[in-house]
């Protein structure tokens, strides 16, 4: 079992951003298709299992804001928009 913060033990890897600070969203969707690109190509990642992404939503300014629903209800948790359509688990 790894320990929280003891990344040469973990078997996941971790891409940090800090360092970008507050950044938009669209700098950020880039940063993260770079990302992802690099670790096809240099790296030669072909397959990943259950990848997470952890968001801390804020304005301009830095400071955190909550995310709503259209409805105004809080969202802490979202399910991706991709869909994956099953004839990929099949050799067709």
């Amino acid at each position: 079992m790894a320990i929280k913060g003891d990344y040469n033990n973990s078997k996941g890897l971790t891409i940090s951003y800090r360092q970008l600070g507050t950044i938009s969203v669209d700098e950020l969707l880039q940063a993260l298709i770079q990302d992802v690109h690099a670790l096809r190509d240099i790296y030669n990642v072909q397959y990943v299992k259950s990848p997470r992404l952890r968001l801390f939503a804020t304005n301009e300014y830095g400071d955190e804001v909550m995310v709503r629903r259209p409805t105004g209800g809080p969202v802490n948790y979202l399910d991706t928009h991709h869909y994956r359509p099953a004839c990929k688990d099949y050799d067709l």
